[in-house]
């Protein structure tokens, strides 16, 4: 028999039957066909998103962006630039 595939939204919710008060790891693992210990990596990666979810500060694609923006300033600038040079070379936009 071929191993089966969970869902993200089946592992959440392994994972909180495991989390609920009272709640038997056995039990709930039985309960799904599943090994504790698929159940208690579950369980740490569940928290660890959870985790970095509520964490302050801006996110990898945040700063990726922060990157970009800093990159296209810096190219307006240097285009600027050399708007300004031309103008000063060919007295274009003086009367």
């Amino acid at each position: 028999m071929g191993r089966r595939k969970w869902t993200a939204e089946e592992k959440m919710e392994i994972v909180l039957a495991g989390m609920a008060p009272g709640a038997n790891i056995s039990a709930v693992c039985r309960e799904y066909g599943i090994v504790q210990t698929q159940y208690y990596k579950w369980r740490e990666a569940f928290i660890q998103g959870g985790l970095s979810a509520l964490k302050t500060g801006i996110s990898h694609r945040e700063q990726e962006l922060e990157k970009e923006l800093e990159k296209a300033k810096a190219l307006i600038g240097e285009k600027e630039i050399q708007i300004e040079i031309l103008r000063k070379k060919t007295n274009w936009g003086r009367r």
